[in-house]
């Protein structure tokens, strides 16, 4: 990213991220003027500055189907790798990770 010009350097968004996979409670299957939606999040386990374990928990969504049942079709807490992009749902503001792509680990 070095030899990227300042604007170049703001279009970039991308997310890479492994953590175990944590399937929602409620409903996991939502819609919105973007079209359904599946969401679920992603467990990312470690140790915090005090050194205590910690587990955060970022929330992952995808309006692709093939993605959506390739995530329904592992287990809980099964080691995932995800490519997408960060985003704000427009209604609440939420964070959440666009899933582009979802490779099992296991």
């Amino acid at each position: 990213m070095e030899n990227l010009t300042l604007k170049e350097k703001m279009g970039v968004n991308e997310v890479k991220i492994a953590g175990y996979l944590h399937f929602l409670s409620g409903e996991s299957i939502k819609e919105n003027r973007c079209g359904r939606y599946f969401q679920c999040s992603l467990r990312r386990d470690f140790i915090d500055i005090n050194g205590e374990p910690r587990h955060d928990y970022l929330l992952l969504r995808t309006y692709d189907p093939e993605i959506g049942e390739t995530l329904c079709s592992l287990e809980n807490g099964a080691p995932i790798y995800v490519e997408g992009e960060a985003r704000s749902s427009l209604g609440s503001g939420k964070m959440y990770i666009l899933v582009k792509s979802v490779t099992s680990l296991s």
